[in-house]
């Protein structure tokens, strides 16, 4: 095995550009629950100690997370988005959230990765690099399914940008796990909500995770949720066909329950939202 701990971007992407390139490794959370992943089969190169990785930026109306960021980082951030916090303060336990990144969540890609959802409903776009250049994604694009996205071998995720909410939005994270304290989710979504003066959803992103084999923004709910009044919420929720949605049949839930939980997660991330803008308290 070969091991190598980068400093910088260059160094980085300098060792992706060999053939074979090596495998990244930020927190290692990921590969120590992976019995596939061998340590002793790859060349890996260690961006942790990158520090252009690891900052979390305001520029411009906009929020940039580096990629190597842990998830305690953007926890502990308060003007970050209300829901990526509080996913964020989900992930696993305090000993995962100290070495877990969120470009590890990303790349990982799995269904039912928390940060997800809440990056989706910010529109949220990945930056990728290499020697050859930089180019951006949106997130929906660099998610293709379960463990795949858009990265290629010499690629680097550098970082993870969206345009911070207004101060009249709201957004929350609701997950549903199958039991009490650190636990992975079963079903877990993000709303971003702006309510107007006549009590109605003036602008709504709605994105769910762990139903089907990748997590998604849900467009047609989106749209049937648009200028909606408060008191038909319940109703509007629970009448919606989802159809978007393609449910999971696994161990810690059949594909029946996963729906019900969508339904749930749903209600509960914009009764958060309707709450906070009751209070008049910016919590986007």
């Amino acid at each position: 095995m070969n091991y190598f701990r980068a400093r910088t971007v260059d160094e980085v992407l300098g060792r992706l550009a060999e053939r074979p390139p090596p495998r990244v490794i930020c927190g290692a959370t990921d590969l120590f629950a992976d019995p596939a992943l061998l340590p002793a089969k790859y060349e890996w190169v260690d961006i942790s100690r990158v520090d252009a990785l690891r900052a979390i930026e305001r520029r411009d109306g906009m929020a940039r997370i580096g990629s190597a960021t842990t998830w305690e980082a953007i926890a502990a951030t308060e003007w970050l988005p209300t829901a990526l916090r509080e996913a964020a303060a989900s992930v696993g336990s305090r000993q995962i959230r100290v070495q877990g990144s969120i470009g590890g969540n990303l790349c990982h890609a799995s269904p039912v990765a928390d940060g997800v959802p809440p990056l989706l409903a910010l529109d949220a776009h990945v930056e990728l690099a290499s020697t050859r250049g930089v180019r951006r994604l949106p997130l929906t694009e660099f998610l293709l399914g379960r463990r795949r996205t858009s990265l290629h071998a010499d690629e680097l995720l550098v970082a993870v940008w969206f345009a911070l909410p207004r101060a009249q939005d709201r957004t929350a994270f609701i997950k549903c796990t199958n039991r009490d304290g650190a636990a992975i989710a079963v079903v877990s979504a993000a709303v971003r909500l702006r309510m107007s003066g006549e009590d109605t959803m003036d602008a709504v992103a709605i994105s769910v995770g762990g139903v089907s084999e990748t997590a998604l923004r849900m467009r047609e709910l989106e749209a049937a949720m648009q200028g909606q009044r408060r008191a038909g919420l319940a109703r509007a929720i629970e009448e919606a066909s989802l159809v978007e949605l393609t449910p999971i049949d696994d161990c810690r839930a059949p594909a029946a329950h996963r729906i019900h939980l969508a339904r749930l997660a749903i209600g509960r991330a914009f009764s958060h939202c309707i709450k906070e803008t009751d209070r008049g308290v910016s919590t986007a």
